[in-house]
């Protein structure tokens, strides 16, 4: 089975998908505790309708999601519209809109119905070497961000009062972890889709969370949770002629269901045991 590997198409894939696994997971664990989730899948769609655009003008579609997932970060990082128009309705308004515009953009351009596909599932398994390197572009800044104030991310995220009182301006933080978050999921969207992009900030975080007990383990158990789901789904898919970006995503899963189960069972093992 492991002969696979040496082609050079499932190496790069592989490579992808634990590039975007590893950071997508780390953030997922933030996005997961600081119950933002769904600000997660509404930057992978706003960043699809960047790509979308970009296919019907025939332009650039890294350009294009960039600077779309941008204006979705300035939109949904600071707090508009107070008790009539939470952010929660800001969001899910942004989200309904960039899947509604998408499908319009891609119904009117040339082979739309194939770009629709390849939006939401992917093609990781087309990933290239350029493919590689624009994602180290984006992913080595951000990590080098999130690695100098990773204190300032983890006050702001989980005790803001505290933060003020230390003197961290909360609003500059949290705008700056949602540009952190837009640019992962706008580069990750072009080579993974909107699906395994949006899986791996939720399923890895919440497979994590379920065993660990501090911020470090979850972090740690996070990314191992992804490069395990990424060897496997990648594996399975090309052994069974499986599309490779739900296969991940099944990987994934089943990997959370195993890991909670036996957590689970134990937790009621050591409570009978104690009791």
């Amino acid at each position: 089975m492991f002969e696979i590997l040496q082609e050079e198409f499932m190496r790069f894939a592989l490579i992808s998908s634990a590039l975007i696994g590893i950071v997508c997971s780390y953030l997922g664990v933030f996005v997961v505790l600081r119950r933002i989730v769904f600000v997660g899948i509404a930057l992978a769609q706003i960043s699809a309708l960047g790509v979308a655009t970009a296919e019907f003008f025939d332009k650039d579609p890294m350009m294009f999601a960039l600077l779309f997932t941008i204006i979705g970060v300035t939109i949904f990082a600071p707090r508009y519209g107070g008790k009539r128009l939470p952010t929660e309705a800001i969001i899910g308004i942004g989200f309904a809109a960039a899947w509604a515009f998408s499908i319009l953009i891609l119904a009117k351009a040339a082979h739309g119905e194939a770009h629709k596909l390849h939006l939401i599932r992917g093609n990781i398994l087309g990933a290239t070497g350029n493919d590689i390197m624009s994602l180290l572009y984006v992913f080595l800044p951000v990590a080098a961000v999130h690695g100098l104030f990773y204190k300032q991310f983890l006050f702001v995220s989980f005790d803001s009062e505290m933060a003020s009182t230390l003197g961290i301006k909360s609003g500059f933080w949290n705008f700056l972890f949602y540009l952190t978050l837009g640019l992962v999921v706008a580069v990750s969207i072009k080579v993974a889709g909107v699906l395994l992009t949006f899986a791996f900030l939720l399923l890895p975080a919440v497979t994590a969370l379920s065993i660990a007990n501090s911020m470090r383990s979850n972090l740690v158990i996070s990314g191992i949770a992804a490069i395990i789901a990424s060897l496997a789904g990648c594996m399975i898919s090309v052994q069974m002629d499986l599309p490779t970006g739900p296969t991940i995503v099944g990987c994934s899963f089943v990997l959370f269901v195993v890991v909670f189960g036996f957590k689970f069972i134990f937790d009621k093992i050591v409570s009978r045991t104690s009791g």
